[in-house]
This record gives structure tokens, sequence and C-alpha cells, in this order.
């Protein structure tokens, strides 16, 4: 994933595998494939009026497709140190950095939310 601005957060794997990405997974990250897939299937549901259940499963994968996507650039972003990743610090004993260790011009890359180490 290359990208225009440095990373802000520590970097874990410069370039992760899909093995590492997966393992990385969270919670939310399951999450963000099983919600889009259950809305899709009862939209499909719904609106697939004369073959319900064809109409279901082939939202239903579409679902799960673009939740799989999310989740994976959500996991690989915080392998690479573009988003916050301070339990994946913490996994590799990583320190963590504070609002005052991050340079102010890369102040409008980083999320809103200022994590500290527990």
């Amino acid at each position: 994933m290359p990208s225009v601005y440095p990373p802000a957060y520590p970097v874990i794997n410069r370039s992760p595998s899909v093995a590492a990405v997966v393992g990385n997974f969270t919670f939310s990250d399951v999450g963000l494939i099983v919600a889009p897939t259950l809305f899709a299937a009862a939209f499909g549901f719904w609106s697939g009026k004369p073959i319900r259940r064809p109409q279901m499963m082939f939202c239903a994968h579409l679902g799960f497709l673009a939740g799989a996507l999310a989740a994976y650039n959500c996991s690989s972003a915080r392998l690479m140190g573009y988003r916050a990743n301070p339990k994946e610090c913490a996994r590799y004993d990583l320190e963590f950095p504070t609002k005052e260790q991050i340079p102010p011009h890369l102040w409008n890359v980083v999320d809103d939310k200022w994590y500290r180490k527990a």
C-alpha cells in the first residue's frame, strides 16, 4: 500500500503477507466481515421476490467480499503504521507514541482518537 505520507504510528511490518494480515484480525475486523454479510443477505432476501434464495446468496457473497476487503485494509494499515496500533505495539514490545511525539505535519493524517498504552 504505497502512500504519500510516512506512517504516523510504529511500523510492525512494512510489507505484510496475507497470512500476517489475516492473523492480525481483531474482533472489530471480524465484525466488519459479518455485519455487511448479514445486512446484504437480508436485503437480498427482501428484494428477490420470485427467486429469494439465489438473490439472498448472491447479495450475501457481495457483502462478504466488501466486508473482507474492509477488514483486510484495516488490519494491514495497522501493521504498516497508518492506523493506530496500540495492541500490536504491546504484542511486539514497541512504544506507542503520544500526541506530542508525532510531528505536527502528520496530525491531519492520524486518527482523532489518541490511545494510551494500557
